[in-house]
């Protein structure tokens, strides 16, 4: 009873939210069409999609690897296990909706660079995730700026473009001036670290620890200054969305739809992402729906319940990739799903807890009154 309570009080607004869109559907919902939707898939094209997914997840592995292997000098990501803390990743993110999927992935991989006897700092492997995840999301923004040019977004797409490219390009610019700075920043942090002594207050010692992470964090945009590899980044990213857009095809034809064409999947691949990026349920569930259900009734007059029914498709053809894979990458490991969770928290709040443990020693070191 208590468990559920603080379930409901954590996560109120997302499963209200849920709630909310389903009802909502489910008024336009005909149930014994709906089923016969599902009867009249083609299965050939839904594990094409499922292919072509696979495929994106692959590029971006592989454009993770460029930034990691030159980021760590002397050592090389396994394929292996960059996938796993991606597909592991993908899991994290499907249950708890916070983008804490990325924190999970450095967590992954550095307990495993760990176990294999190559240690390698947390906020630096964090720092290639992020670097990885700016490319996609600029490559994004250029396909939203298409969309935003060429195609007839809903309302609400648009200030959601909007906003996704204002976060794109901010992140852009942030990593390529931690690069500029890196160098100056790592020897400031050198020194502040150095001159750190005991009778310093506690939120100047907090703050020293904080650039130190801060200046780890910037090693993983090393590979800005490397123009062949920062080129191979943008193909394999480039590749990957390509893919996506594909797979967001095949699942057309899956259902029967793909008279919407090409472009009509470009529209769906878009809103998807811009609903997708600030992610207000698990899995995205809800949400996802109404960025396929809106476009497909009103720009393209497809019945309500076929529209309900390919959202529905569509979001299992794309999650049971990060559900099964990640669920077995996660038995690969060795993990459980909390210890996952409970990592990425810790690296979340490393700095704080950093600060915050100074202020308490401080606290103690002066006594009452």
């Amino acid at each position: 009873m208590n468990r559920a309570i603080t379930i409901v009080k954590k996560y109120g607004f997302q499963l209200l939210t849920v709630a909310i869109v389903i009802y909502v559907l489910a008024f336009h919902v005909e149930y014994d069409e709906l089923l016969r939707t599902f009867a009249r898939v083609s299965w050939t094209f839904v594990l094409l999609a499922i292919i072509a997914n696979l495929c994106s997840i692959m590029l971006k592995v592989a454009s993770w690897k460029f930034i990691f292997d030159y980021t760590f000098e002397g050592i090389r990501g396994r394929w292996r296990d960059l996938t796993s803390a991606l597909m592991i990743g993908f899991l994290v993110n499907l249950v708890i909706p916070a983008r804490v999927g990325e924190l999970a992935r450095a967590f992954v991989i550095s307990r495993r660079q760990t176990l294999q006897g190559a240690p390698v700092s947390r906020s630096t492997v964090f720092g290639t995730i992020v670097l990885e995840r700016v490319f996609d999301g600029v490559a994004m923004a250029m396909i939203v700026i298409y969309g935003i040019v060429h195609m007839d977004l809903p309302g609400w797409a648009d200030k959601g473009a909007i906003v996704l490219l204002a976060i794109s390009f901010f992140f852009a610019a942030v990593m390529i001036v931690l690069e500029i700075k890196r160098e100056k920043l790592q020897e400031s942090a050198d020194q502040a670290q150095a001159t750190l002594e005991e009778h310093h207050p506690w939120w100047k010692r907090g703050g020293i620890k904080l650039y130190g992470v801060i200046a780890r964090f910037s090693e993983g945009q090393k590979v800005l200054r490397n123009p062949g590899r920062v080129a191979a980044i943008c193909c394999t990213t480039a590749a990957s969305w390509l893919s996506q857009l594909i797979a967001v095809y095949l699942s057309l034809r899956a259902f029967h739809l793909g008279h919407i064409g090409i472009l009509g999947a470009l529209l769906l691949l878009i809103l998807i992402n811009i609903a997708g990026a600030m992610p207000a349920t698990p899995g995205n569930v809800g949400v996802f729906q109404l960025a396929t259900v809106i476009p497909l009734t009103v720009t393209y007059d497809i019945p309500k319940t076929m529209a309900i029914a390919f959202s529905i498709g569509l979001q299992i053809i794309e999650g049971s990739i990060g559900l099964i894979g990640g669920s077995a990458c996660l038995l690969h490991e060795g993990l459980k799903f909390d210890q996952v969770k409970t990592g990425a928290r810790e690296l979340e709040e490393e700095a704080e807890e950093e600060v915050e443990e100074e202020a308490e020693e401080e606290v103690e070191e002066e006594g009452p009154g």
